[in-house]
């Protein structure tokens, strides 16, 4: 019966509709919708809101050419980033072994794909992964006693592993340009931008999560993440998504960055 209103939703004219609506916001994105995934421009324009690609400015896709996914846990960013656009590298990049496993079952035979097993920080040498019930949850950085008492015991870090670290800079000191930067570090983002210089010179756009309360004893939040991409580096904030709320505040969103130096005509000047 499901499965009977589905079809009779995509067959009646709202439905006619509704793709058409689809497609073309996906186009005015940049992606190319194929004739076999008509029925599918609902989901895909979910995952564009969910993954924060439909933040990037119209016709941006189509110039992803090399995307670097740093937190990818077991790959949720870049299966919906899969399902919208085939750049001709992905880099994913994440600490857990355990997720890893799954990373690469998904994704290892993938000739664009390259998978690195490390943490991204602001140095090359080891360092100490707490990691959660709830793996999306894991970190460098301890989570605070309130967001565990907030989130419940998902957040609890049930067991702690030493895991190679790495720079940006350093894994990545063999691409010539990187198209889209999504980073997704659980607080750690400060670290891993203070490792990155080169990197973020390379950089058109950069997806990061800005948050809007402290979770993790000593991480970041969004007033020092903005600050040190606008003072320290040549981007500026172009859109970010509608924040998540926890206990009735707003806690995280993601935020979009454009670099005005390799980008400028996506970033006019500031207004006088």
């Amino acid at each position: 019966m499901k499965a009977l209103r589905k079809l009779l939703k995509y067959v009646l004219p709202h439905g006619l509709v509704e793709i058409a609506k689809n497609r073309r916001a996906l186009q005015d994105l940049g992606g190319t919708v194929r004739a076999g995934d008509l029925w599918r421009t609902e989901w895909l324009v979910h995952e564009a809101e969910a993954s924060g690609l439909d933040l990037l400015p119209a016709g941006s896709w189509r110039r992803l050419r090399c995307v670097v996914d740093v937190g990818a846990n077991v790959g949720q960013w870049s299966t919906m980033l899969l399902d919208l656009i085939t750049p001709e590298r992905l880099v994913i990049i994440e600490p857990q072994p355990v997720p890893f496993a799954e990373l690469q079952r998904q994704f290892g035979k993938r000739p664009n794909v390259q998978l690195h097993n490390v943490a991204i920080g602001d140095a090359d040498g080891v360092t100490r992964l707490r990691i959660t019930r709830d793996t999306t949850g894991a970190s460098v950085l301890p989570p605070r006693d309130e967001m565990r008492e907030l989130i419940g015991q998902n957040w609890a870090v049930e067991s702690e592993i030493e895991v190679p670290m790495k720079t940006l800079d350093t894994l990545l000191s063999d691409t010539a340009e990187i198209s889209l930067l999504k980073i997704d570090v659980q607080g750690f983002e400060k670290a891993v931008l203070a490792g990155a210089s080169l990197s973020l010179t390379k950089t058109d756009f950069l997806l990061v999560e800005l948050n809007y309360m402290p979770q993790y004893v000593g991480g970041s939040w969004l007033g020092e993440i903005h600050e040190i991409l606008t003072r320290d580096h040549s981007f500026v904030l172009v859109d970010a998504s509608k924040p998540l709320r926890l206990n009735g505040r707003a806690s995280m969103s993601d935020g979009l960055y454009v670099n005005t130096q390799r980008l400028p005509d996506f970033a006019p000047r500031d207004f006088v």
